[in-house]
């Protein structure tokens, strides 16, 4: 089991008293220190309180089971707008906004701008902005970025 599996683990429970999911974890490593980001969210979206909660009850089960042998620091956050969208659950709560989507249809590549209208299973509703309504497989995505309006 390597250690993002571990972390996720040990997250699990804390996670599940707020019903929140982890989007990413990374781990960076520079001279000084290891970092740890731990990037969640809810289907309703995440506060700064959930965020400092699940930081001290996560950082205080990896001290107790001690996976990470050197000094560390450990960021728990909601991922940013500007980072992509990685689990179709993310997408439910932005239903109405606006993204940057590159997909692959038919061994094409296709980027639209498109308002996210509605989602069926794993099939995500996109309207651009000539009113074309595209439907795309969650899987054929590539990569969601919200455009945002300023």
């Amino acid at each position: 089991m390597d250690l993002q599996q571990k972390i996720e683990e040990i997250a699990a429970p804390f996670l599940s008293i707020i019903d929140a999911f982890i989007v990413d974890i990374h781990i960076v490593h520079d001279e000084q220190q290891k970092t740890v980001q731990l990037f969640v969210d809810t289907d309703l979206g995440i506060t700064i309180g959930q965020c400092t909660e699940l930081s001290r009850n996560v950082g205080e089960a990896l001290e107790l089971q001690n996976i990470i042998p050197s000094s560390y620091v450990l960021e728990v956050s909601s991922p940013d707008l500007t980072k992509p969208l990685i689990l179709l659950r993310q997408y439910r709560k932005n239903i109405g906004r606006q993204f940057r989507v590159r997909y692959r249809k038919n061994d094409k590549i296709i980027e639209i701008v498109a308002k996210l209208s509605g989602i069926e299973g794993d099939i995500l509703t996109f309207i651009t902005k000539s009113e074309e309504t595209r439907m795309v497989s969650f899987n054929e995505i590539i990569e969601s970025i919200e455009e945002l309006p300023w």
